[in-house]
């Protein structure tokens, strides 16, 4: 006869183990990308875009090194909110940069940057 274990299964803990992996790469891979998207509506595939590209810039990585963790603020949206500042950090194994983007929305109805301004630091 077997003896009853006691606590919880074994597949409750593979269970809980696969959850918490899908949540974290929910989170790492989409998450940030859902947050700009409810906080900013259109303009966060831009920025998106931005950030993406920034990452693997040579100009950019050539200063930092390896981009280990990237961060970003929204610093202004007026009340017509047909121009944006935006802020986004990047921290890399040599320094960090801080990427300033300007936004404003074109008569056609698309977004666009109309000026940017990197800054190093160590």
């Amino acid at each position: 006869m077997q003896a009853k274990s006691r606590g919880f299964p074994i597949w409750g803990y593979v269970l809980l183990g696969a959850l918490a992996f899908a949540t974290f790469y929910f989170v790492k891979n989409m998450g940030q990308r859902t947050i700009m998207k409810a906080v900013l509506g259109e303009p966060s595939d831009l920025i998106a875009t931005a950030m993406s590209s920034a990452r693997v810039s040579p100009r950019i990585t050539s200063r930092t090194g390896r981009i280990t963790a990237k961060n970003f603020k929204v610093e202004k949206l007026n009340s017509k909110k047909d121009s944006l500042a935006f802020r986004f950090f990047l921290e890399g194994a040599n320094s960090d940069a801080t990427i300033r983007l300007w936004m404003t929305k074109r008569p056609s109805g698309k977004w666009g940057i109309v000026k940017s301004d990197t800054t190093f630091t160590n």
